[in-house]
């Protein structure tokens, strides 16, 4: 028997096994093995067992999302490595940043390349437009979908990968072949980047007053959050501004670590309820944090969500923090990752809602599709301190922010960023 023909004849008998397991509770896993099995023996088109395993499990994650559940993702073999490297942050790659810039559209790097990366050592400057990637031009490599350009950009470390780029001032393009490190993606950085590359943390003009942002949480957050504010700590920190605005939040033990640091012991950080609002796990701290008493001022807006409003929500309800900003977004449940397909080659993954998270003042933060926009969803600054901002005013504010993000000169400008202003005057009346 051939291989392939093999491997379909296991992966079937796994899936049909695998429903029937289920059948005693729920006939309708019968019902989809059977369908299974006899599209698979006797459709006049034959159909990777594959295909029809993803289209089954989109299809059910689908009746989820029309059912109010927005959140809950099938994550199919081929985009699983990406999907895992943003919880675990880090992945084989060369360590730029690219996005899509120009009339017509190029891939540009954007910003200094990570320091000690393989693109860093080659010396990848911002601004350099990557035309092809191993020889395959640009246009035929996005043919197959925006996201290609970044896949073929990541790969086993060790691997090499052979980037032609045009960069202003340079009549040919460069040729360039870098061997694929593991690439540690920061989640913790600061107002603006040195020349090395490093993050300067402290505000200018505000003497003390400590400038962090969260960008999301994943498994490092918080080791790396803890290395800084030791760090700022020793160089003279007396307040933090801790920016969460545009996350949009990851791994629940982070969010929950975050807050531990800056609680004493017992204080509440959050809940967690499954169907029916059962309690499925209580959070408190540990009391083994080291920031209890400094002042913070936390920042949000509308996309603010997950475990970035753990944190807010937390840090208010206990009253160590002043939030600052625009209510944010509202996503108050708790998705799970579930291997679904672990084979050797093909790894697919469910991630799947399972359970509400409520903050220590009881309420729970979640809104949902029929919510009025007065609801008591999300996390809504402290009086006096809402700082709204129309669409355009974001939009300026971001694009400024990132202007600042690549600028490594001295004379990076500051910008015009009301929320931090507030902030700022909060901390430095205390």
């Amino acid at each position: 028997m051939a291989r392939r023909n093999l491997s379909l004849l296991l992966f079937a008998l796994a899936f049909t096994l695998l429903c029937w397991s289920r059948a005693e509770k729920n006939p309708y896993a019968r019902y989809l093995s059977e369908s299974f099995t006899a599209i698979d023996d006797g459709a006049l088109e034959r159909v990777p067992g594959e295909e029809l395993f993803d289209t089954a499990v989109t299809s059910m994650v689908a009746t989820l999302h029309k059912r109010g559940d927005e959140n809950s993702q099938f994550i199919p073999a081929e985009l699983a490595e990406p999907f895992l490297s943003e919880m675990r942050q880090e992945f084989g790659g060369i360590g730029v940043r690219i996005a899509w810039q120009g009339d017509p559209p190029q891939l540009t790097v954007m910003g200094l390349p990570e320091p000690g990366s393989p693109a860093f050592d080659a010396k990848i400057q911002p601004g350099d437009r990557i035309v092809a990637i191993d020889d395959t031009p640009m246009s035929d490599i996005v043919a197959e979908g925006m996201e290609k350009p970044l896949l073929r950009l990541r790969g086993a470390p060790g691997s090499t990968v052979r980037l032609t780029i045009e960069r202003d001032g340079i009549g040919q393009p460069l040729n360039i072949s870098l061997v694929r490190e593991i690439i540690v993606v920061h989640s913790v950085i600061g107002d603006r980047r040195r020349a090395d590359g490093s993050w300067d943390f402290f505000l200018p003009d505000a003497p003390g007053i400590a400038y962090v942002r969260i960008t999301s949480f994943g498994d490092k957050t918080v080791g790396e959050l803890t290395a800084v504010l030791a760090r700022l700590s020793h160089e003279g920190m007396q307040s933090l501004v801790l920016d969460l605005r545009d996350n949009a939040g990851g791994v629940l033990d982070a969010a929950v670590g975050v807050c531990d640091l800056f609680l004493k012991e017992d204080a509440p950080i959050v809940e967690i309820r499954g169907r029916e609002r059962k309690l499925q796990e209580r959070f408190t701290s540990s009391g083994k944090g080291k920031y209890t008493q400094l002042p913070i001022a936390v920042l949000v807006n509308g996309d603010s969500a997950s475990a970035s409003e753990i944190v807010a929500a937390c840090l208010q309800d206990n009253q160590r923090a002043v939030v600052v900003g625009e209510r944010s977004f509202g996503k108050g449940t708790v998705q799970h990752a579930i291997l679904i397909e672990p084979g050797r080659t093909r790894k697919s993954w469910l991630k799947l809602t399972s359970a509400s998270y409520w903050r220590p003042s009881g309420a729970n933060i979640h809104r949902t599709s029929d919510a009025p926009a007065n609801g008591a969803w999300g996390v809504s600054p402290n009086d006096g301190f809402e700082i709204e901002l129309d669409a355009d005013a974001q939009a300026a504010l971001r694009k400024s922010r990132f202007k600042r993000d690549v600028d490594v000169s001295k004379d990076a400008k500051p910008i015009d960023d009301p929320a931090l202003t507030r902030a700022v005057e909060f901390l430095q009346s205390k």
